[in-house]
């Protein structure tokens, strides 16, 4: 027994420092698609293909024979998985408006570090993988917090929606917190809640990934079978306290609920946005949805646009929540109104400076004048329109093959709390999708992971463009619903990483976003989906 704990810890040792210099590789300059690629690139990226592949393979194996979470029956089998509804939605949707409704909107806000003990040493920072030890940050400088929504139209019932500063939040900790909310969802008529963050590099982890990931993966195999506490990168402390403020906020932002209208604008903010990828295509416009009070109370603002909150790099040595703080702040000294903010399809988006004045010198100095500047364009918005009160929505649950072996051996060893189920020997993602309404005018895609903006908005990649020389058959998302907008609440109820076109799926030896994509046909799986649930509910 001592020699097979000695080879596995070489093994784990050994895959864990490849993976360590992996991701700064992948940091660098990727080789592109462009569709003019010479001969000498294309047997580059055909080399790369076929390493990834290799390394693949030894994941797999190293995924059959180190001990995890399915060596105790703590991942299903397939057959065996019950799947979950609750606090999923509307069985169907009925569009019609109705005499009696009325919108009505609450909003809820709450600190995340309030009563922590910021001193813990396994406090870790997010956002990049650490194969030694975790990231403990250098200074404070603003808050981490939560915010909630929760809107009706007086008929179907309330939906909720959580949105937390974080990396990254796992569809397994959403289940606790709709478990956590059944009674009080039940009294309230809510019939959906939601949860999705705003992708911070440079919060404490809610999602796990940022444990010391040598250490974890050779100490949780033995400590899984032994039945001990595994190591993670999220603090238990941490954690206990984000449910109990989450759970408190949902019930405040409900008791909040006001009658008033609801309203939708929008505003072009593309000199803002950035795209590290080809093919170079987003939606432009920082959408809003602004409820007004009939009691002239404060507004609420529900915000939406695709663009990473990397103010500090992928790997900061500070915790701030970024431009997104800012901008709240802003919109509230300025205006009086509660925004909540929500990241959209952002795969490689993040923020373009270039048009702004700041001072270098100063830590927040950028993420105040970004802050600023998104505030005074949505202050610019004059043309809204009023939307019916009629809303619906619904969530299912979508199964993914989970080709990612270095974030198969994560879920394994308890790093993750993704829901997870063994199909022989490989492993099936369960995560979910859906689709809100608003007033038959608005559509929102409730999007797991990080979406490309080609899936929603077209602009896909063609075959002679990609990597693996192949198209892409389905429609923009966008063109497959009844409403003439549609938005994205993104890295919504999983992070499941990147979602990337199959046929522009590369080599993660290369490329960034691949390292962190729990599959290479999440797309495919998550459009098809999409499409069967909104045709299901014409």
């Amino acid at each position: 027994m001592k020699n097979i704990k000695k080879l596995l810890s070489i093994v784990l040792a050994i895959t864990m420092l490849c993976l360590a210099f992996a991701v700064p590789a992948a940091a660098s300059t990727p080789l592109t698609a462009k569709t003019d690629a010479s001969v000498e690139e294309k047997i580059s990226r055909s080399f790369y293909l076929f390493v990834a592949r290799l390394i693949d393979l030894l994941g797999k194996v190293l995924n059959v024979f180190i001990p995890g979470r399915n060596w105790t029956g703590a991942i299903p089998k397939k057959a065996d998985y019950d799947p979950h509804t609750s606090l999923m939605g509307e069985e169907s949707f009925d569009r019609e408006l109705r005499p009696e409704a009325k919108w009505s909107a609450g909003f809820a806000d709450a600190s995340l570090l309030r009563g922590i003990d910021l001193n813990d040493p396994t406090l870790y920072l997010a956002g990049s993988l650490e194969a030694f030890s975790g990231r403990r940050p250098t200074k404070i400088l603003d808050d981490q917090t939560l915010n909630v929504f929760a809107l009706s139209d007086g008929v179907s019932g309330t939906m909720v929606h959580v949105v937390i500063d974080g990396y990254g939040f796992a569809r397994g900790d959403v289940l606790k917190l709709r478990e956590r909310l059944w009674d009080f969802a039940r009294e309230q008529q809510i019939v959906s809640i939601n949860v999705s963050v705003l992708h911070q590099h440079s919060c404490f982890d809610t999602l796990g990934l940022s444990a010391p990931l040598l250490p974890a993966l050779v100490k949780n195999p033995f400590g899984t079978l032994a039945g001990s506490e595994n190591l993670s990168g999220k603090n238990a402390a941490f954690m206990d306290n984000l449910f109990n403020v989450a759970v408190d906020a949902v019930r405040r932002a409900v008791d909040d609920m006001r009658k008033g209208a609801l309203y939708y604008g929008s505003v072009d903010i593309g000199e803002l946005i950035h795209d590290k990828r080809e093919p170079i295509t987003f939606d432009p416009e920082l959408h809003r949805l602004r409820f007004i009070p009939d009691d002239g109370s404060d507004e609420i603002w529900i915000c939406e646009t695709g663009m990473h909150c990397v103010g500090f790099g992928a790997a900061a040595d500070v915790l701030s929540s970024d431009y997104p703080y800012y901008l709240k702040q802003y919109v509230k000294q300025t205006s009086g109104a509660d925004l909540v903010f929500i990241e959209g399809a952002e795969l490689a988006l993040t923020t373009d400076y270039s048009t702004l004045s700041f001072d270098e010198n100063s830590d927040v100095s950028r993420l105040q004048a970004m802050g600023k500047a998104l505030g005074d364009k949505l202050f610019s918005i004059t043309h809204e329109r009023a939307l019916d009160p009629v809303l619906n929505i619904r969530q299912a649950e979508v199964s993914v093959p989970a080709t990612n072996q270095i974030l198969i051996l994560a879920a394994r060893e308890g790093l993750l709390d993704s829901v997870v189920v063994q199909d022989g020997l490989s492993y099936t993602l369960i995560t979910e999708i859906g689709y809100l309404e608003l007033g038959n005018d608005v559509g929102v895609m409730l999007a797991p992971g990080e979406l490309a903006p080609e899936l929603l908005y077209g602009g896909v990649m063609p075959a002679e463009g990609t990597w693996r020389g192949e198209g892409w058959g389905y429609p923009a998302l966008d063109s497959v619903v009844g409403v003439d907008t549609l938005l994205c609440f993104g890295l919504c109820n999983d992070q499941i990483g990147y979602v990337i076109p199959d046929n522009d799926f590369r080599s993660y030896l290369t490329e960034n976003e691949e390292i962190t994509a729990v599959s290479s046909s999440a797309a495919s799986a998550i459009t098809e989906a999409f499409m069967g649930l909104t045709q299901s509910l014409n």
